[in-house]
């Protein structure tokens, strides 16, 4: 997902000079934080497996990409809302043929939705851009999208377009699964909760979560379902974690890991 930044030249620079869109890893900002749009849909702040960072995500469609790609043990960094230099942007396009957005003497600059960078010999770099199916209708986009395209080309990067039909059925089912527990803020007392369920569940490796959650709930006298809310919650921020790959209705306990025990999450929430 992209939305129309403009800026000056002189404005480019200083953001470039504050660090955004540089770094690796846990050191990396972001040229978008979610905070500075207004997004269409629900935007994302979570924890990443992959590189101990929050990222930011700025609708489900990213949510569900990144999560497919935060797994993978090939890959060794995840850039969200990565931006490529002005002056690239500007070439590619006049030698395409096609008008680089501008309003005034502000320009747009260009983000690709994730920058993969692979743990090989080669050092491979892929850049992936997201896209609902319906935006593709739009003449424009598809000319943004050329522009990066060929951005990406001319640096010697893989460049690829995903929309939804590329997000295989069962890591949608389980995202879906995983939100369908979410609260817009995870409390304290929550918080708590969660370390008491996963102090339990990890020593019981060979247990289907749902019975886990299950007992707990009858042990503490909370109500049936409860633990397995909590769960999804805390899955939904990345306290706990498991292969998205995987069945949701299959997990067992030693499936799961615990990514963060800190209290605080960095402010992860769901925006809508």
């Amino acid at each position: 997902m992209s939305q129309q930044f403009w800026f000056t030249k002189e404005e480019i620079k200083k953001r470039q000079e504050s660090g955004r869109g540089t770094g690796r890893k846990q050191g990396y900002k972001p040229w978008i934080y979610i905070q500075e749009i207004s997004s269409k849909g629900t935007s994302y702040r979570v924890l990443s497996h992959r590189t101990g960072r929050v990222v930011h995500l700025l609708s489900k469609l990213e949510f569900l990409t990144f999560s497919l790609f935060d797994w993978d043990e090939s890959i060794c960094d995840i850039r969200e809302q990565y931006p490529i230099d002005i002056e690239t942007t500007l070439e590619v396009a006049e030698k395409a043929g096609i008008k680089h957005p501008k309003k005034g003497n502000k320009y747009h600059v260009f983000t690709t939705d994730i920058l993969l960078d692979y743990d090989n010999i080669q050092s491979k770099q892929k850049a992936i851009q997201v896209k609902y199916i319906k935006d593709l209708m739009d003449k424009n986009t598809i000319q943004k999208l050329e522009i990066e395209r060929r951005s990406f080309l001319a640096k010697d990067i893989e460049w690829q377009l995903m929309t939804e039909l590329d997000i295989p059925h069962t890591q949608q089912v389980n995202i879906e699964w995983i939100l369908g527990g979410k609260d817009l803020e995870i409390s304290d007392e929550i918080h708590e909760r969660v370390f008491d369920l996963w102090d339990e569940i990890e020593h019981l490796p060979n247990i289907k979560l749902t019975k886990a959650c299950s007992d707990f709930d009858k042990r503490h006298g909370l109500m049936p379902g409860e633990s397995l809310k909590v769960a999804r919650n805390s899955f939904s921020y990345r306290i706990l974690a498991f292969d998205i790959k995987k069945p949701y209705t299959t997990l067992q306990c030693k499936d799961i890991q615990c990514i963060s025990r800190q209290i605080n999450t960095g402010g992860l929430y769901a925006v809508g």
